[in-house]
């Protein structure tokens, strides 16, 4: 497959993400003889590079025997502003530890942390056990232990998910009437979109926005539309361009992909004021989702009822109109020589949230479920939502959508406000600063001794901590 469909920043979610990107063949355990020979091994060379989502510098040791200097140099070009030095390993006066991948295979490298902020221990760890299926070796996190309130949501700088609200307020002077009683009303959200012919950010905060999904300043595509190309000369054409800037720009996407919205630091990837065509700064991946070539279910949608019209079930952008979503960028795939063929193979987006909706659970740990007494008990740290799910629900995913599944008897949920609950909490009790996710109204159901049951416990929304089957004791 072509090198440039694996560029996209909308691959993952979640925070301190880099080491899911990169890889994670998953931790092995290897013997003294093992040991010995990768001490014995000089690794070939280091790659520093600064982590898109914290903004902070790592470093990668190529400490696998199959690992090659040209290997190591290719593997350190694929990422951004990276810096390859030959025959160096990662050194550092101090480091909050490492993260080792594919540990005892010829394959194995690590990400090195620098730095001694205690306060990072519990989001690096977490990036590299929970999205990376890493083994974290702390140093300066030696004994550390997560604090309530530092558990970090899928969204920029590990700010935790602000849950979307609808919003109705009036239309702008000069605007007609909204759709609602006269409103215009907005669910702030990635996904959310205000009325056709109308701005996003006109009727909605971005703010919340990128608490809901990582935001890093990704490069554009460096493809450009030649001067003298027939389109920009075609009046039919063009109005198709300037409908899709319309539905995008109605849209939540515009919070990190329009030079007027987007953070300081800049556009993440694809941008609607890119010239002379904007959608030329879309790389091959991003077309394929937008032309619905590659899902991207797992990131969650708005059923159209409830968004204005929009939807983006068959089309990766949110629009009134699919078909005609579709085939605008399936002309752009066209024109830049892709097929739907180029693309049979590419990994559904969505990064670990689509990890975790395959995740297959085992049994709980000794002292992990739920007991005879109602005491629910977890392992990991703090929670900001707490399920307990019949045993063959479907894993809780990205809201709107797909954060209750059917076979959900309980979620508590803890606001962005409030302090994360810690394990120990009653099943069907709702704590001060915290309220109940389901059902509704009422308790829950009870628990029926001797049926297995699933807990699943998030520390923000996507970052799972615990997820296993229990059966309440008679």
């Amino acid at each position: 497959m072509k090198q440039e469909l694996l560029r996209s920043p909308h691959v993952m979610l979640g925070a301190v993400l880099v080491v899911s990107a990169v890889g994670g063949l998953g931790a092995c355990q290897g013997g003294e003889d093992n040991k010995a020979a990768t001490e014995a091994f000089a690794a070939p060379g280091r790659c520093v590079y600064t982590n898109a989502f914290s903004q902070a510098e790592e470093c990668r040791d190529y400490t696998g025997r199959g690992w090659s200097a040209e290997a190591a140099e290719a593997d350190c070009k694929a990422l951004p502003g990276s810096t390859f030095t030959r025959d160096e390993g990662c050194a550092y006066p101090q480091t909050l530890g490492r993260c080792v991948l594919g540990g005892g295979t010829d394959d194995e490298y690590s990400l090195v942390f620098p730095g001694d902020d205690a306060s990072q221990c519990a989001a690096t760890q977490r990036g590299c056990e929970t999205f990376g299926g890493g083994r974290f070796e702390p140093e300066a996190c030696q004994g550390a232990t997560e604090e309530p309130g530092t558990g970090a949501g899928i969204g920029t700088g590990g700010a935790v998910f602000q849950w979307p609200e609808l919003a109705c307020v009036d239309p702008k002077e000069g605007e007609p009437a909204g759709q609602s009683d006269g409103k215009v009303c907005t669910f702030g959200a990635i996904s959310g979109c205000t009325e056709p012919g109308r701005k996003f950010t006109d009727y909605a905060s971005c703010e919340p926005v990128l608490t809901q999904r990582p935001y890093w300043p990704a490069p554009p595509s460096d493809f450009k539309t030649p001067a003298d190309d027939a389109r920009l000369s075609d009046p039919a054409w063009l109005a198709e361009l300037a409908w899709v800037t319309e539905q995008t720009e109605a849209c939540g996407c515009v919070c990190c992909h329009s030079e007027k919205a987007a953070p300081a630091a800049g556009t993440s990837n694809w941008y609607i004021e890119a010239g002379p065509v904007w959608t030329d700064s879309f790389h091959p991946s991003g077309l394929a989702l937008a032309a619905g070539w590659v899902s991207s279910a797992a990131l969650g949608a708005y059923p159209p009822d409830q968004n204005n019209g929009f939807s983006r079930d068959t089309a990766g952008l949110p629009t009134t109109d699919p078909e005609r979503m579709i085939a605008f960028f399936e002309g752009e795939l066209e024109r830049r020589g892709f097929t739907r063929e180029d693309f049979a193979d590419m990994t559904p987006f969505g990064g670990p949230i689509h990890e975790q909706s395959l995740y297959v659970p085992s049994d709980c740990a000794a002292g992990e479920g739920v007991d005879a007494a109602g005491k629910v008990t977890w392992a990991g740290g703090g929670a900001r939502y707490v399920y307990v799910l019949s045993a063959d629900a479907e894993n809780p995913g990205a809201p709107p959508n797909l954060d209750l599944p059917e076979g959900t008897i309980w979620r508590l949920d803890v606001p962005a406000s409030a302090e994360p609950v810690r394990s120990g909490i009653a099943y069907g009790e709702v704590p001060r600063n915290t309220r109940q996710g389901y059902p509704a109204q009422g308790r829950p159901e009870g628990l029926v001794p001797g049926t297995k049951y699933y807990l699943y416990v998030w520390a923000d929304v996507g970052i799972p901590i615990t997820r296993c089957l229990f059966e309440v004791e008679p």
